[in-house]
């Protein structure tokens, strides 16, 4: 394994991805990989770099790769995570955010995640739980803020969603048809 390669192929993987330039950042990450199939870094950007062309089942193949080689990767599995969601194979995106939680008990973002998830499939009470864990954390925290108060709408208790959706937004407009959160 040639150190140098993979330092030089990693500092022109950044200027092309800073450029924008992703067609020829993967090619550098292809030559790391090359030279070094198991090189994590370049596992992990290779997966990022799929996400944002959206080739989502290409960018879990390598997240998939990445935890396989590094099982306690909070970055493997949280990204494994979003990929699912996007393909909306919901219960493995669960999964794996429960995978973050285990290897990172306090990470908000898991828990805010796994509490939209669950609002999305209208299972409204794990919902909650979710929500209420992830503002023990983080009381303030903008997104679960927002969430939880459309949450707690969605329940009929209004006036606590609409505290937290202040919290979250700061203004709160109605409308005759609607609530706009601005």
């Amino acid at each position: 394994m040639d150190i140098q390669l993979i330092k030089k192929e990693f500092d022109q993987f950044k200027k092309l991805y800073k450029e924008r330039n992703l067609k020829l950042a993967f090619l550098s990450l292809e030559k790391i990989l090359e030279e070094n199939p198991n090189q994590i870094e370049a596992i992990f950007f290779s997966g990022i770099l799929y996400v944002q062309i959206k080739n989502f089942k290409e960018a879990k193949n390598y997240f998939l790769k990445l935890i396989k080689i590094k099982p306690d990767s909070i970055e493997g599995f949280f990204n494994l995570a979003m990929v699912n969601y996007k393909l909306d194979l919901l219960d493995e995106a669960i999964g794996n955010f429960n995978e973050v939680i285990k290897l990172d008990n306090s990470n908000k973002d898991a828990y805010n995640n796994i509490a939209k998830i669950y609002k999305d499939l209208n299972n409204f009470e794990k919902s909650k739980i979710y929500y209420e864990k992830c503002l023990k954390i983080d009381p303030e925290y903008k997104n679960a803020c927002l969430g939880y108060g459309g949450l707690l709408l969605k329940l009929n208790q209004h006036n606590k969603g609409l505290s937290y959706l202040r919290s979250g937004s700061g203004f709160i407009r109605f409308n005759k048809d609607k609530v706009e959160i601005i």
